[in-house]
């Protein structure tokens, strides 16, 4: 797959550099490709090793997860895998959950979250690297999940796809059940706040309302 004239485009329209990775990190860019805003991360600059062994699978394994998970409420709508080293996805201009202050507006904001958790489960998928600071974002009150770097598609496995996908999912839900913690604790099912005291029980660092 060699790169598409929309990458080209995208470094010819490049509007804001991001990140300038290190190493086995992309550089990250908003760019635009024909009168859409893009976020593009990109390994095509760095050395033969990085591109193949790590960026080819990077950007691999993001494309086919938003493929896999297109059409659901709270994603990016758009995507495209600009050649083997690049990939780009609409860009969102919103505010991250982290920089949000406790109100009642959280309520909404939690629910539509959980939302997104359960549909990306239900495809057998889970994301694995939710954080309300990076990649949860409110965009004119709507919930987005952004990032599927790191993604799984433990549903796939024969047999006991359902299970690993509840099982490795759980770090999922432990950052649901940590928003919900602090800023919307009416929201807590029985079975939340039992895992939230074993968590609290296990860990140095406590999670509480704010």
């Amino acid at each position: 797959m060699h790169a598409a004239p929309a990458y080209h485009e995208a470094v010819s329209n490049t509007e804001k550099v991001l990140i300038k990775g290190r190493f086995t990190k992309a550089d990250v860019f908003i760019a635009r490709i024909d009168v859409r805003r893009v976020i593009v991360k990109d390994y095509s600059r760095k050395g033969f090793w990085e591109r193949n062994l790590i960026g080819r699978i990077v950007i691999g394994r993001e494309a086919r997860a938003y493929s896999a998970l297109a059409g659901i409420n709270g994603l990016p709508a758009w995507s495209r895998r600009l050649s083997p080293f690049a990939f780009a996805v609409e860009y969102l201009e919103g505010r991250d959950l982290g920089s949000l202050l406790p109100g009642p507006h959280w309520t909404g904001v939690i629910e539509q979250f959980e939302r997104i958790v359960h549909e990306l489960h239900g495809r057998g998928w889970v994301h694995l690297d939710l954080h309300r600071r990076t990649n949860i974002l409110l965009v004119g009150g709507k919930v987005f999940v952004v990032d599927l770097a790191s993604a799984l598609h433990t549903g796939s496995i024969p047999l006991i796809g359902g299970p690993f996908t509840r099982l490795v999912g759980f770090a999922d839900t432990l950052s649901l059940i940590k928003l919900k913690t602090i800023f919307a604790p009416a929201l807590m099912t029985e079975r939340e706040k039992k895992w939230l005291i074993l968590r609290n029980r296990c860990m140095m660092t406590k999670w509480r309302p704010d």
